[in-house]
């Protein structure tokens, strides 16, 4: 924990603004018009951590693959009835009051003075935009570009909270970019995915290949073949004969098992793909 300080040049700042309304999620209303440009803007609803409080800031270090790094300065409130129109003292989603977070991003440290006159100036540029999402309560509401501005050095200093950074860096696997912060774990669709085919495997009887794998058996499919023990051939075992010469109805039970799995497999990774 440590306070803001007051600097001998102005800074250039782009202002942010995430809040929600009474039918959606949190939604990102206003961002610096680069990110914006760039299709960047949604790494503000990842960063931005941290409860609603009237008297302290948070500031947050955002580090792209260790070559850029973007600096955040933002409070979490209440948003104001007032700022969108309603009655009353706070603007409510439902039986919920409506957090509002608001601030800047500085693209080097060590960012904007932490005032109330900073955060006051972010406020009356991002109030319009953050009413119009919120009057319009939609999901498809367009993300406002906002333009930079110097931050004034004027104002009650606040009291500024840093949190950790936010780290991103390429996938060893995939080469995509994936959050180093602790409690993100990205592959947790996945690790549900393939728990939930194995049990539907398990339920038809069947195997994943890396379960048959572990057991000791053969892989289904390996070869082309699947292979038959000497049990099977001779104690009617799925895909053998009875003692009586009669054919089993294990293959084509065996058929439609391998059917099913196939397209609950397909089904999963669709979902996973959806997901991702």
């Amino acid at each position: 924990m440590d306070h803001g300080m007051k600097h001998s040049s102005f800074v250039q700042v782009w202002p942010f603004a995430v809040t929600r309304s009474v039918k959606t999620g949190f939604r990102i209303v206003a961002a610096p018009d680069f990110l914006v440009d760039e299709h960047r803007h949604s790494l503000l609803h990842d960063v931005t951590a941290g409860d609603p409080t009237e008297d302290a800031v948070y500031r947050r270090e955002y580090r792209e693959g260790g070559s850029e790094s973007l600096f955040l300065l933002y409070r979490v409130v209440y948003l104001k009835a007032a700022d969108v129109g309603q009655d009353g003292e706070y603007a409510m989603s439902g039986p919920r009051r409506t957090p509002l977070i608001e601030g800047v991003v500085c693209t080097t440290p060590p960012g904007a003075p932490a005032t109330q006159d900073l955060f006051a100036e972010v406020h009356r540029r991002c109030r319009a935009d953050v009413r119009a999402f919120f009057e319009a309560d939609t999901t498809s509401h367009p993300v406002s570009p906002c333009p930079s501005f110097d931050a004034p050095e004027t104002g009650e200093t606040l009291r500024v909270v840093t949190l950790d950074p936010y780290l991103t860096g390429p996938s060893p696997s995939e080469g995509s970019t994936v959050t180093a912060h602790p409690g993100r774990r990205p592959s947790r669709i996945r690790r549900i995915a393939r728990a939930f085919l194995s049990a539907v495997l398990s339920a038809l009887g069947l195997r994943t290949a890396r379960q048959a794998a572990d057991a000791g058996g053969s892989v289904p499919g390996e070869g082309g073949k699947n292979p038959v023990s000497p049990e099977q051939t001779r104690g009617g075992g799925s895909g053998g004969r009875t003692g009586t010469g009669r054919p089993t109805t294990g293959r084509p039970r065996r058929l439609a098992r391998a059917a099913g799995a196939i397209l609950l497999t397909v089904l999963v990774l669709m979902v996973i793909r959806k997901l991702k």
